[in-house]
């Protein structure tokens, strides 16, 4: 059986999670986040505007506020999880 599609909110928070990690290029957030590269840079460019990625030096950080963002979403989660939603 096919694994579901994931939502534009879960795929931000595998973006997220992946730079959790640390810094990195473009090409290799798109290949740790399973997504096309072309999708990756559209979702990117929507979160370096909210302030929630930066660009250092040809690669991409999560910010504090990034940070912030995905311990909510990673809490959200667990909440539904739990719930078995």
């Amino acid at each position: 059986m096919p694994k579901p599609r994931r939502s534009k909110l879960e795929i931000v928070a595998d973006i997220l999670a992946v730079l959790e990690r640390g810094c990195k290029k473009p090409t290799h957030i798109a290949t740790e986040a399973n997504l096309a590269y072309d999708r990756m840079a559209k979702i990117l460019e929507a979160l370096k505007a909210r302030g929630l990625v930066m660009e250092k030096s040809a690669e991409l950080c999560i910010t504090h506020d990034g940070l912030k963002f995905l311990e909510e979403y990673k809490k959200w989660r667990r909440l539904l999880d739990a719930l078995g939603i």
